[in-house]
């Protein structure tokens, strides 16, 4: 007969012969307990004849050293879709953006992909297929990513996979196999008289948002999502409470970053020092101002091999000549 002693656990039997055998109260089916290492494992079946067998074979494979629990565990598979949604659900790195934008063109790539059956091979042929890709509607062969662009890519499914094999859902990363393409680091910076020509083609407004990057050294990113609680105006710094560093960071402003901040009424409306053009409530897309203000003055100007990053060493080359650290 079957008792039920002190814990809520059913004994098969009270004399015990059917050891490593019980019920557990509160959950259905039949458990097998073994103890492997030390360690406590439960394995769940449906009914008393297949805990008892389970229980056998177990043990059999404990005595010949062939005792895997993997094998009766539940399996983990996971797209990599769903996998890189987790990654970022509540993430609040200061690139979310950006690992967003990432994470939608796995997602297209090789969303419907079972982690574990992710290979090298398949990784090499994308990333030879992005290099490969070129812009439509250009009179002039252009390729539609660059190097660095096609390695952030890659560096983030590095990083989610990197994450799936601590989490126990991949024994190995497969991009950790890969080469990745090299990248040429250039440092440019503006001179003069190409700021010159520069101010002179770009309306009075969006030209302060180049002075200010000039004045500052700050990255894109921090520049356009700037809050006006940021701002101290009346000891002369920005307080950065996330930078790419992850520590708070303290920027000086310079009296032409004052006068800068100054000249603009937006605290009046919004928190944010850069409002977007449409919603107040929200920064300005910093992309959107790129293609409608900055790059075509570039091109107006003449200038060529420059990017937004060149303003940040524009202002390091100016903070050097002027001998300030």
């Amino acid at each position: 007969m079957i008792q039920r002693p002190e814990g809520g656990r059913i004994m098969a039997r009270k004399d015990g012969k059917d050891r490593g055998i019980t019920q557990r109260k509160g959950r259905k089916g039949w458990w097998v307990r073994l103890y492997v290492s030390g360690r406590e494992r439960w394995f769940r079946c449906d009914n008393k004849s297949q805990a008892k067998a389970l229980y056998g074979r177990l043990k059999a494979d404990i005595r010949e050293g062939t005792f895997f629990p993997e094998k009766f565990a539940p399996r983990k598979d996971i797209t990599l879709r769903a996998w890189i949604y987790r990654c970022l659900d509540g993430s609040t790195n200061r690139g979310v953006e950006n690992e967003r934008r990432y994470g939608r063109r796995w997602s297209l790539l090789l969303g419907k992909r079972l982690l574990t059956h992710m290979t090298v091979d398949d990784l090499r042929r994308i990333q030879v297929k992005m290099r490969a890709k070129m812009k439509k509607g250009k009179k002039r062969a252009q390729r539609l990513w660059a190097d660095a662009t096609i390695n952030r890519h890659f560096a983030f499914l590095r990083h989610v996979l990197m994450l799936a094999v601590k989490d126990g859902k991949l024994t190995q990363n497969p991009v950790s196999s890969l080469k990745f393409f090299p990248e040429v680091k250039r440092t440019r910076f503006l001179a003069s008289e190409e700021l010159d020509r520069l101010r002179g083609v770009m309306i009075p407004e969006d030209w302060k948002l180049v002075a200010f990057a000039i004045e500052t050294g700050l990255r894109r990113g921090e520049q356009f999502q700037l809050q006006w609680n940021q701002v101290d105006l009346e000891n002369g710094v920005l307080t950065l409470p996330m930078p790419k560093g992850g520590k708070t960071r303290h920027v000086p402003l310079s009296e032409e970053a004052k006068a800068i901040l100054r000249s603009f009424d937006s605290f009046l409306r919004s928190a944010w020092v850069f409002p977007g053009l449409k919603d107040a409530t929200q920064p300005m897309d910093s992309r959107a101002f790129l293609r409608r203000s900055y790059e075509p003055g570039l091109r107006q100007a003449g200038i060529t091999g420059s990017c937004w990053h060149s303003l940040r060493h524009t202002a390091a080359s100016r903070r050097i000549m002027a001998g300030v650290d």
